[in-house]
């Protein structure tokens, strides 16, 4: 028996196409794939060819209430026509994700939401209102996808007669490891520590510059490599001692398609994030067979991230913290340990796991 899926999500996302697309492959699935937006201010991804199952959608931003605020006049007569058994909407705080809901439950259709973990920012009593509002119609939600464990704990407390599922972001993991295979000697004894995402303030990278700074007379032979682009870049750049420029790579924006190689000539990854409701960059450093340091307050730390094992993890916004873990990577012998040790753990992040997890997620709700 097919079932018909209909996911309504913010953007294609290079990750999220993977999963799409293993989706598409299986045989009990027809799918469905509308996007918000084909961007967004803070992502420099090129616009992808679609593939015959997913579109973007017709719409705008009102930016009045923020770069998040999709709203997409047509998509309820896309949802009518598609006639899916079961609709996945992500984001609850778009426009577009509240009509969506608040119609599907109206008209007794079945409807998962799919989120990272709610409530960062702190708010007011005004903004827990309105958080709570637009909470409200995930109350009808026939279950919740959380992903990753911090996210599904914080959606059973809030919607405890909710079934709720952990299926964190699942990335093809391949390219990353075929390049490790492929990675050419090193010349010289340089550690490479890489970074990647957007260089903002909530991403942590000028603990990660502090951390590094207090380290590297020490440590001479590490050398830090920062992949990504933002508002933040010169400021970060000016955090770092002359003597230590020339340690200190700042890559920019890369394709998704050349990342593969760049994790591959690392030797150790940090995501120093304030948060991060998941981080597929930790998947795809592990993937790449590199031992990663997180934070607590990265999603994906949590079940990815063997304290000890394949990766440190370090309190968010400690760059103290952040230096022993890096002193104590930095030996060889700890290193070689946990690179084996990330390889091993890689094995269980495929994109094929969250096929299964995803279908067998839809059978149960729709079972139900």
């Amino acid at each position: 028996m097919t079932t018909k899926i209909l996911f309504l999500t913010v953007m294609p996302s290079p990750y999220q196409r993977q999963l799409f697309s293993g989706l598409a492959a299986a045989e009990d699935i027809d799918l469905e794939v509308r996007y918000y937006t084909v961007g967004a201010h803070d992502r420099e991804w090129q616009a992808p060819d679609f593939e015959p199952f997913e579109t973007a959608l017709p719409g705008r931003v009102i930016s009045a209430l923020g770069p998040s605020a999709h709203w997409n006049p047509s998509v309820i007569s896309d949802i009518k026509e598609v006639d899916a058994d079961l609709v996945i909407v992500s984001d609850y705080s778009a426009i577009t994700a509240q009509a969506v809901m608040r119609w599907l439950s109206m008209n007794n259709r079945p409807f998962m939401f799919w989120g990272e973990v709610p409530g960062f920012a702190q708010r007011g009593p005004l903004g827990s209102f309105i958080r709570g509002r637009l909470q409200a119609p995930l109350r009808k939600a026939k279950g919740i996808a959380a992903i990753g464990s911090r996210a599904e704990a914080a959606y059973r407390d809030l919607f405890p007669a909710i079934p709720t599922y952990n299926i964190p972001y699942f990335c093809d993991l391949s390219p990353y490891k075929k390049a490790r295979c492929g990675r050419k000697s090193k010349t010289g004894d340089t550690i490479d520590l890489l970074y990647s995402g957007q260089l903002i303030e909530r991403k942590g990278v000028d603990t990660l510059i502090q951390a590094f700074t207090s380290v590297a007379h020490d440590l001479p032979n590490l050398r830090l490599q920062i992949l990504g682009n933002g508002p933040d870049r010169n400021k970060l750049n000016d955090l770092i001692p002359e003597n230590l420029k020339q340690r200190v790579n700042f890559l920019g924006h890369k394709e998704p398609s050349e990342l593969p190689a760049l994790f591959a000539n690392a030797d150790l990854f940090c995501l120093p994030s304030r948060h991060d409701g998941w981080g597929v960059v930790v998947n795809e450093a592990i993937g790449a067979g590199l031992p990663v340091i997180s934070t607590d307050a990265v999603g994906a730390a949590l079940d990815i991230v063997t304290n000890g094992e394949n990766g440190l993890i370090t309190p968010a916004g400690d760059a103290d913290a952040l230096a022993v873990a890096l002193r104590k990577i930095s030996d060889d012998e700890t290193r070689q340990r946990m690179t084996k040790a990330a390889m091993i753990s890689a094995r269980s992040w495929g994109i094929e796991e969250g096929v299964s997890r995803w279908r067998a997620a839809a059978r149960e709700v729709l079972e139900r």
